[in-house]
Formats: structure tokens, sequence, C-alpha cells
């Protein structure tokens, strides 16, 4: 399963190199956010395993960046790329846990080195989530929480097909676009395999298996049901 990376820089010349150089480098889907905004429309969409967000010494500072985080309540993991001797105060205050630094510049190995290493703690993280409705979805522990009570395992075939269909730009989700992602393009699996783990979530999730609440079927596929 690749990992998902939301990424703002407010240099347009900077992030769509530093983008190349993920997508050529790294089998790391990435998610372009136009500014900071975008972002929050974008983590209530579907659920990242990191962000990068890039810095400068105007509207982007450390400073204010992370004052809009914590106001937006974002718990992601999230990579800072800037000056920070301009704004050492915001610096020296943030988490270790949750927040890392890169100086720029830098060079593109110790990018990736950084983003590896960040990747490699987070695995297991509780704090991605995604809310769909009644649903709370926690991707890396492989757990939903149903009507903010019932706890419920996921195998990670499951959740993998939640990851999947929270995760494309199309509404509905095909079967052979699910079975590669969640598969790795194994040609041994077929549609029956899917179906199975479809009707084998709604048994786990759903209080009526035959209105299911959180995957619909339509259109020859699959779809999230945001509302």
């Amino acid at each position: 399963m690749k990992k998902r990376i939301l990424f703002f820089e407010p240099n347009e010349t900077l992030s769509s190199a530093l983008i190349e150089q993920l997508v050529i480098n790294k089998n790391f889907e990435v998610i372009q956010a136009s500014n900071l905004d975008n972002i929050i429309y974008e983590i209530k969409r579907s659920p990242f395993h990191l962000l990068i967000i890039g810095l400068d010494r105007g509207a982007f500072s450390l400073s204010s960046v992370k004052k809009f985080i914590l106001e937006m309540q974002i718990t992601n993991k999230i990579l800072f790329m800037g000056d920070f001797n301009a704004d050492k105060g915001a610096y020296s205050g943030g988490s270790l846990d949750k927040y890392h630094f890169i100086e720029k510049p830098f060079k593109v190995q110790k990018f990736m080195k950084k983003i590896d290493f960040i990747l490699a703690k987070i695995s297991g993280s509780l704090d991605i989530t995604h809310t769909i409705g009644p649903f709370v979805f926690f991707p890396e522990k492989r757990v939903m929480i149903v009507d903010n009570k019932t706890k419920i395992e996921l195998t990670e075939k499951e959740a993998g097909i939640l990851i999947c269909l929270l995760g494309t730009d199309e509404e509905i989700v095909d079967r052979d676009t699910i079975l590669k992602q969640v598969w790795n393009y194994n040609p041994s699996v077929t549609t029956h395999t899917l179906e199975t783990h479809i009707y084998r979530l709604r048994q786990k999730l759903e209080i009526d298996k035959s209105i299911p609440r959180l995957i619909i079927s339509k259109g020859g596929g699959f779809k999230i049901n945001r509302v």
C-alpha cells in the first residue's frame, strides 16, 4: 500500500521539483495542496500518513503556520521545510514527536531520508483518523469506532479497501482499481475475493446489512457514503 503524503510549498518551482522527486524515487501517493485552507479540505476528505509544509519569511512563517495548525486542530505528523533561524521561538516550542524539521536549502537525498525516518516512526500511530458520519477510521491501527462507542478490529485488506475508497479523486471506484491497489496487482485475485471482503466489512460495521451506511455499491464499483 502506497504511503499518502499531503504536500504544500509556497514556492511553485521548488514544489514541482520536490513532488517530482517524491514520485520518481519513492512509492508515494502525493497530493499537492494549493494553500493552508486546502490542507484542511484534503485532510477532511481522506487520511494521510504525513504532511509536508514549506515555509517562508512572509505569510508562511513557522510561527504563523503552527498557529494555524493549532487552531485547526491538525493532528498529523508534519515535516516543516524552512529557515528556522528566522523563527527560533516557534521552532523551540514544537513537539519533537509530532513536528519534524529540515533546513532549507537541503539535498534531495537528505530530504528522502528524513521522510523515510518519519514514516518508519509513525507506523502504528493512533493520530491519523478519518470521520465519516457515525464512523471514525484509524487506518494505521486498522480500527473503526462506530457511533462513538463500538470498537471494531479490521484486517489489513479491509483497512486497505477503505483507504483506497477514501483516497481516490473519483466518487465511484471500480473493482479493478481496488484489486490493483489493495492486492498489489496480484493476477490470482478475483473480483469474488473483493466482494467477499466488502461483505465481511458490512457484516462488521452495519446495523442493517441490507442498507449499508458506509460502503455503497454503485455503477459497477464502490464508493464511500460521506453523508
